[in-house]
């Protein structure tokens, strides 16, 4: 056989075929024993179980598709979503020309005056607002979800 013909014969393609399907057969199956299956499905129960509750937004009335970017809400400690404590802070605060609410962390958020608004680097803060109080509890959709992840990991 010349160089040509295994060239295109490709790696591994000569030989036995029936060997070689034996081989890619192994490499496609992961084998688990009983308790690593049972780990698995649980792992996907527990996804499922969270999937199926569904949360609703107390500001918009909408259901929370994307849980973990919600945030609690003022007073309920249910989650809402954080578009939604956006767009209640804007028209709450009603910002300048110069001026954005931005979220800040720890869920915290401020309106920022911007000398130059396309500068964003250089602002300062002219008011700081608290939504999540720092000594209010986690929410219990927090914990759940905190939990699901731990069972997953």
């Amino acid at each position: 056989m010349g160089r040509n013909n295994n060239f295109r014969r490709g790696r591994n393609r000569g030989g036995n075929g029936e060997q070689n399907r034996q081989r890619s057969s192994e490499y496609r199956r992961p084998q688990f024993n009983s308790q690593q299956q049972k780990e698995i499905e649980e792992r996907e129960n527990a996804i499922k179980e969270f999937k199926s509750q569904t949360h609703v937004c107390e500001i918009c009335g909408e259901p929370i598709t994307e849980i973990s970017s919600a945030i609690n809400n003022r007073g309920s400690g249910n989650p809402v979503h954080f578009d939604c404590v956006l767009a209640k802070l804007n028209e709450s605060e009603k910002p300048g020309p110069n001026e954005r609410v931005m979220y800040i962390g720890n869920g915290r958020f401020a309106v920022l005056h911007f000398e130059n608004i396309h500068d964003i680097k250089h602002f300062t803060i002219q008011k700081t607002i608290e939504w999540e109080a720092r000594d209010a509890e986690r929410g219990d959709w927090r914990d759940e979800m905190a939990g699901l992840y731990s069972r997953v990991k």
